[in-house]
Parts: structure tokens; C-alpha cells; sequence
């Protein structure tokens, strides 16, 4: 890829392919190169640009969210904490990072198509936008747990900032 915004565009592309109907081991080979480099970052911006151009839906992302991580598994190997047995409190919290990153993700993409969508939508996508903020709340009690299980670890350490 000579540039960013060709590896977008092809990434976009591959999404679109993926939806379409194309096997995930299809384009795992055929892109593989390009996969390997994908940051978790670039994948939920992927989705958001295919939502706000109208190309999907967020409810089409949202059903063939799965294989979107499948076809991105390669890059995401790398946020895994290794020894942590499940049920750590450090494996807890990972994975509710993951699920608030998820409904972060799921926020925008509503948000993107509320700003798109005509009047008679929009009612479906506030209860949808209302009900993912709800959840949210939620997150007071992460970082509670962050506060009172990881932060004496660090501060012990000399690290504080």
C-alpha cells in the first residue's frame, strides 16, 4: 500500500466484500498482508465511514460483527494479556473494556446514522442511541474496579501519573 488512504479504501472494500457474501478464509488469503496490519483502532472507523457513505446499515455491521473479528483476528491477537488466567480480575477487566469499546463503537455508528437518516427513522435510532447510553452507565463501576485494583499495584510501583 503506497498510502493510508488506499489501505482504508481496499480495507473498506474487504468489509464490503465480507458483506456481500465473500467467505472470511477467502479474503483472509487473498488480503492477508494487509490484515496482519490493521490496528483494532482502524476497524470500528472502517465500519463507522461504510455507515455514514450508506454502503451498510449499523443493524448489517451489527449482525456481521463475528466475522468482521474473524477477519481481523490476526491483528487483534496482539491485546491479549498472556498468563492471565479467565477469571482474574485483570481478565474482567479486559474483556468489560472490550464490551464498553463495543458500545462505544455501536454509539457511533447510531450517531452517524441519525445524522443521515431521514424523520421517520429517527425515532428507532434515538431508542437504540437512548438504550446503548444506559448500558454505559455501567461504567462508573469499571473504573471503581480500575480504582481499587489496579492503581495500588501501580502506585506501589512509583507510578502515578
Amino acid at each position: 500500500m503506497s498510502t493510508n488512504l488506499e489501505k482504508i479504501e481496499t480495507l473498506k472494500r474487504i468489509i464490503k466484500l465480507l458483506h456481500e457474501g465473500k467467505s472470511v478464509q477467502e479474503l483472509k488469503e487473498q488480503y492477508s498482508d494487509l490484515l496482519r496490519q490493521v490496528s483494532p483502532i482502524e476497524i470500528p472507523f472502517l465500519e463507522q465511514q461504510l455507515v455514514k457513505e450508506g454502503l451498510v446499515t449499523v443493524n448489517d455491521i451489527l449482525k456481521l460483527c463475528d466475522l468482521h473479528v474473524e477477519l481481523f483476528r490476526e491483528s487483534l491477537k496482539t491485546r491479549t494479556l498472556q498468563g492471565v488466567p479467565n477469571g482474574h480480575p485483570l481478565d474482567l477487566l479486559m474483556k468489560e473494556n472490550d464490551w464498553i469499546a463495543k458500545r462505544a463503537e455501536i454509539l457511533g455508528m447510531y450517531a452517524s446514522s441519525l445524522l443521515a437518516a431521514d424523520q421517520a427513522k429517527a425515532p428507532g435510532l434515538l431508542e437504540n442511541i437512548n438504550r446503548i447510553l444506559g448500558d454505559l452507565k455501567k461504567l462508573r463501576l469499571h473504573y471503581r474496579k480500575l480504582q481499587m485494583i489496579v492503581f495500588p499495584y501501580l502506585e506501589r510501583r512509583g507510578i502515578i501519573a
